[in-house]
């Protein structure tokens, strides 16, 4: 008797966690929408803007980008600050190439990590409006004006971009996709909860009203979830906003193997135990519960044929949500999807998950460059 009333709480709250999945998500593809944006929106608007680049030994990928950058619509009116943290590699083709930018400088610093660098590029950065990217990424045309254009309300405090996955292991391309749009629909559900790095904006003021990215340089990842928790409790979920127009994502390489994708996503993944956001924390538990028990809910419901039809049903419904979310958001960043591997991704989903968070109870903190 013990035994059935313990797997019927079991159950239950696991049901609970997955409905209030399907509560959080199942509408969430009429969010994914894409606005247009004219010349005619940003040639009148004189907003200046500094791009800070931390990178350490990423030559190639900084001259990709620059060649990328020179195609960036409003790209004149910005300062880009490349801040060198501690490369052990020749910066010599580099140094040689940002001579033929005059908006550009290239600003040396022994390894102190990614958030001290971002924060010693705001403390330099000559503009109220400060973006943030990766050195491997690359930006569309559309980038900058969609950035800006976010900000034209004056509540707003930070603006969190599309990213779309670029080459690299199929699992991690489609785990990004569905991590990307998740956030973007939570963001405009005024549940902001993550965003990337790869692509994210703030004024000045708020990051110094947040005292930057104090109290987590310890933590080697998390420069873009943990300032967007901070700005969210200094400002409110309001002050988050998304860059949802056409042409105006990055993309960025994915990793090319399981194992430097699970050590990518066991560092993501760590941050939770740094969070300080309760909305966060909870839906954390909430996805882990649904990716761990995609098929545990199915030793627990039999042989009960009732629990086991609802089981059926709500991972039936899950799998139906995360797959219009990843083609939704794939179709908007113009990201290559193979159906095959969708059906791949769903089989294998609750299995990398399930180990991704035993290496993280193990290092949530692994080493990372």
């Amino acid at each position: 008797m013990y035994f059935y009333a313990v797997v019927w709480v079991i159950f239950t709250l696991v049901s609970l966690s997955f409905l209030a999945y399907l509560y959080l998500f199942i509408d969430g593809h009429k969010y994914l929408i894409t606005r247009d944006i004219r010349d005619s929106d940003t040639d009148h608007t004189e907003t200046k803007v500094t791009v800070i680049i931390p990178f350490r030994d990423a030559t190639e990928e900084l001259l990709a980008w620059l060649n990328a950058f020179e195609r960036v619509k409003l790209a004149n009116r910005a300062e880009v600050i490349l801040i060198n943290d501690g490369s052990i590699n020749s910066l010599l083709k580099l140094r040689n190439r940002i001579r033929m930018y005059p908006n550009v400088r290239l600003i040396d610093r022994f390894h102190l990590g990614k958030k001290m660098a971002i924060e010693y590029g705001v403390s330099i950065a000559s503009s109220e409006l400060i973006v943030c990217t990766d050195a491997d990424t690359i930006p569309q045309i559309n980038w900058l004006a969609g950035m800006l254009r976010c900000f034209e309300g004056t509540h707003v405090q930070m603006v969190c971009g599309r990213v779309a996955p670029l080459r690299g292991l199929w699992l991690a391309s489609l785990d990004f996709l569905a991590l990307m749009a998740a956030g973007e629909v939570l963001i405009k559900k005024h549940l902001p909860v993550m965003c990337s790095g790869s692509n994210m904006a703030f004024r000045k003021e708020a990051f110094k009203s947040v005292e930057g990215l104090k109290g987590y340089h310890h933590f080697r990842s998390g420069d873009d979830v943990l300032l967007l928790h901070k700005i969210k409790a200094r400002y409110g979920a309001a002050a988050i906003s998304i860059c949802d127009f056409k042409h105006a994502h990055v993309a960025t390489h994915m990793p090319s193997n399981l194992g430097t994708f699970l050590s990518q996503r066991q560092r993501w993944g760590g941050k939770t135990f740094y969070y300080r956001d309760r909305f966060s924390v909870l839906l954390a538990a909430v996805v882990l519960i649904c990716a761990v028990m995609t098929y545990g809910i199915f030793l627990v419901a039999w042989p009960d044929s009732t629990r086991v039809s609802i089981a059926a049903v709500l991972v039936g419904l899950k799998i139906a949500t995360d797959l219009r979310l990843i083609l939704t958001y794939a179709r908007a960043v113009c990201a290559r999807i193979a159906y095959r591997e969708l059906v791949g991704a769903v089989l294998v989903y609750p299995l990398y998950v399930g180990f991704t968070f035993l290496r993280i109870l193990v290092n949530p903190n692994p080493r990372w460059k």
